[in-house]
């Protein structure tokens, strides 16, 4: 489940940091993606909400419901085709279970950059590129 869940957060990473978004930008809205969904034992949701103002948070689900959320920075370079982002927060930083609580490390390293490239397909669906060549496809949330 570990291997899928850093799996996971590679291809969420198929997105980037160089300035925040015009508020305009395409990008700017809630995007969604599964990963080996189908697969009830390992199966991952992501929700992706990017921000006009530089902001960027991820949360991954599984079906079991267990969760975490990611909090971090972008910027998308000139073109409007690359992003640079950095995990700067995490939650839950614990997992508690009867009073007795196990602390929890961040699912990916914070403050380290990754970049992506962007490519839509229309306005409600693109795919990011990681720079391992790992893609993940998007759609908007309405």
């Amino acid at each position: 489940m570990r291997n899928l869940m850093a799996a996971a957060c590679g291809a969420v990473l198929a997105l980037l940091y160089v300035a925040p978004a015009p508020a305009s930008s395409q990008l700017v809205g809630s995007w969604s993606t599964t990963i080996d969904w189908e697969n009830r034992k390992a199966g991952l949701y992501i929700i992706l909400a990017i921000t006009a103002d530089g902001r960027i948070r991820e949360r991954v689900s599984n079906h079991a419901g267990m969760a975490y959320a990611l909090a971090g920075t972008y910027r998308m370079d000139a073109a409007g085709q690359t992003m640079r982002f950095t995990w700067t927060d995490y939650s839950p930083k614990a997992i508690c279970v009867g009073g007795n609580c196990t602390r929890m490390g961040p699912p990916e390293p914070l403050g380290v950059a990754h970049t992506s490239r962007i490519r839509f397909g229309n306005p409600n669906f693109f795919i990011g590129t990681t720079d391992d060549g790992t893609s993940t496809k998007w759609i908007r949330m309405h």
